[in-house]
């Protein structure tokens, strides 16, 4: 049984406006833990306060210089407490945090004015004047402020009471997504070994399960559990845990690693997202500039472009970018992503991410609006839809697409069997596997590899036709892949768009059917004519002044149906004069034991040139079986 939906609760604010005193105050815990930490009186590194048992409340530093370790913070909470000193009001980490809860979608939370005993009545009251209009500009018009002091213990009750209000309002997302959790520690335990910190993301985790670290893809395994402290057998979404690891040193998985079940999500190195400006860029952003790319609790060196027509990035402006990574990164569709600059460090822009893998840019270029409002919109069925559209000639099995869309395969397969229904998606088994591609897309591959099958064939294809593997490389050519290749070829069989005869295909036009017999025929009579003569491949091509590749369709159709012999792949053998052979085989053995090559001379009429390899032959089929410079009967002949 789940346990009560769990709650994380993080702080924000300026460098010593408190937030470590406010939360002693709340919680009786000291989040400092670190000795630099105590020396320094201020927040390096994450602190965690296990508040009752299904609270956990995330405290970050406000030192500009640790704001990637805020936002390691950050991007799991769904709470916020923004911390403001009265003394101080308004400084820069409180609009940079306050920007960053905005970008990664923390829309509810709670501004606590501390240190209200350094200040008056008056001063207390302007200042309460200018944080309201500073959260109503950004949108938080209904974040309360409650005044405290952390020190005298003032307004701290009423802050208690209103947080474990709020917390009971939070509304928390579906668990309909498979196990993830974004690493924010990793340390070793001596009789343990490693340990990793973070907040469950989906699903669940339990002691023995496989999981796979990301980027570099590790398999590791679930020795233990604690949540809040407590050995656990399992942790649910929403939880912080502590997962003992088997599989992995400590070295090996650190701060922006990614543990996920296997199979359900991989790296990525480029990735589709709608970003927002901030109030103040400081600096101008041009496309295709580095800049730094904060997912989950990982921070990237990445570059960004975007599809909009401004040359820079303009403040408060809604932005549709692409963005490539110099390493994999992780992360899935829905994710939040905050974008700063290299050097110096400024936050210019956060959102959300949309679609991993995109195709190439200058190919959706003229429809980005388009492609962007079908991705937005966050629709299942209509993504997928879209996801097959833009992916060409390709066929995708429920496995795959679940792992780009980072989604159950429960949930992937319901979205496309309703679109099988609806006809606008096929399913077809491949190699024990079903695969699902556009309807649209079978129709327009077929139009075009028509009409690319049409310019690439001449005379020798309007004999020959086209062998499989012709076929294939040039539906390469239209960017298409092996498996989409399949379902296309049994469709244009059964519209007779290609006609398969033998293991040749041809296009209807040519008719090829009537034109391959009439040849074969041709050939045939040729072997026929030739008596034991029997002619090679050159031989009949010169003779009756066809190409040789000709030549070999038509002797394959005939030693396939058994109306021509081939003696090795070398000389052939018309089964009318193989059959006499026969006879004449029967009959001298009915009379002698032995058989030499002047009595095979003699019915032949032949030379030595064409005895040899008509007796190999006989031989090899066990008609006729050697002993030394005589031949036997052999068991084949009846």
């Amino acid at each position: 049984m789940e346990p009560k939906k769990h709650t994380i609760l993080g702080t924000a604010g300026h460098i010593d406006h408190g937030k470590t005193a406010l939360i002693r105050a709340l919680t009786d815990i000291d989040t400092d833990v670190l000795k630099e930490e105590k020396e320094r009186g201020i927040t390096i590194e994450l602190g965690f306060a296990y508040w009752k048992d299904n609270i956990t409340i995330i405290d970050v530093p406000g030192h500009e210089k640790f704001v990637k370790t805020m936002v390691a913070g950050v991007s799991t909470i769904d709470l916020f407490l923004l911390v403001i000193a009265a003394d101080d009001g308004i400084m820069p980490q409180t609009i940079e945090h306050l920007d960053i809860l905005r970008f990664f979608g923390v829309k509810n939370g709670i501004v606590a004015l501390n240190k209200i005993d350094l200040v008056d009545e008056e001063w207390l009251a302007l200042v309460q004047d200018e944080i309201r209009n500073f959260l109503d500009e950004r949108g938080y018009t209904q974040v309360p402020i409650v005044p405290v002091s952390a020190v005298t213990g003032q307004g701290v009750e009423a802050l208690r009471n209103l947080l474990l209000q709020k917390i009971e309002q939070v509304e928390h997302a579906e668990n309909n997504r498979p196990f993830r959790l974004n690493v924010d520690r990793s340390f070793t335990i001596r009789g343990a070994g490693t340990v990793i910190t973070g907040t469950v993301l989906s699903d669940k985790v339990q002691v023995d399960d496989t999981l796979i670290v990301l980027p570099q893809k590790q398999k590791v395994r679930v020795r233990g559990i604690q949540v809040h402290q407590k050995d656990e057998p399992a942790a649910y979404l929403g939880q912080r845990a502590a997962i003992n690891l088997s599989g992995v040193k400590k070295e090996e998985i650190e701060r922006g690693s990614v543990l996920v079940a296997p199979e359900t999500l991989e790296p990525t190195t480029e990735f589709l997202a709608v970003l927002h400006t901030a109030s103040q860029i400081p600096v101008k952003v041009k496309k295709h500039q580095e800049v730094r790319v904060h997912l989950g609790t990982s921070e990237l060196i990445g570059r960004i472009t975007w599809f909009d027509d401004d040359s820079i990035l303009n403040p408060k402006t809604d932005y549709h970018v692409r963005i490539r990574l110099e390493k994999p990164g992780v992360c899935a569709p829905g994710d939040a992503v905050l974008i700063r600059t290299v050097s110096p460090f400024y936050t210019i822009a956060g959102g959300r991410v949309l679609q991993l893998d995109c195709p190439p840019f200058g190919r959706i270029k003229k429809e980005w609006q388009t492609y962007f409002e079908v991705l937005q919109k966050g629709n299942l069925n209509e993504t997928l839809l879209h996801y097959l559209s833009w992916n060409g000639f390709k066929a995708h099995d429920i496995s795959s697409l679940a792992r780009h869309f980072f989604e159950k395969q429960t949930v992937v397969e319901q979205a496309l069997n309703k679109l099988v229904k609806e006809k606008k998606v096929q399913s077809f088994d491949f190699h024990s596997r079903t695969y699902f591609i556009l309807s649209a897309a079978l129709g327009a591959a077929e139009e075009k590899f028509l009409k690319l099958l049409r310019g690439q064939s001449d005379a020798l294809h309007a004999e020959k036709g086209f062998n499989k593997n012709e076929l294939m490389n040039s539906f390469k050519n239209l960017h298409g892949e092996e498996v989409f290749f399949e379902r296309l070829l049994q469709r244009m069989l059964n519209r007779q768009q290609l006609i398969l005869m033998g293991d040749a295909y041809f296009l209807p036009e040519h008719a090829q059917a009537g034109k391959r017999q009439e040849r074969a025929e041709q050939i045939a009579t040729a072997i026929r004519q030739a008596g034991f003569e029997s002619p090679t491949l050159n031989e009949l091509a010169q003779r009756l002044q066809l190409e040789p590749e000709v030549v070999k369709i038509g002797l394959s159709d005939l030693v396939k149906n058994g109306s021509v012999h081939s003696l090795h792949g070398q000389r052939y053998l018309h089964d009318e004069h193989f059959r006499d052979l026969r006879e004449f085989l029967k009959k001298h053995f009915d009379r002698e034991q032995e058989l030499d090559i002047g009595a095979v001379k003699g019915f032949t009429g032949t030379t030595r040139k064409f005895l040899i390899p008509l007796l190999e032959y006989l031989d090899q089929k066990q008609f006729t079986k050697r002993n030394g410079d005589v031949r036997v009967k052999g068991p084949m002949l009846k």
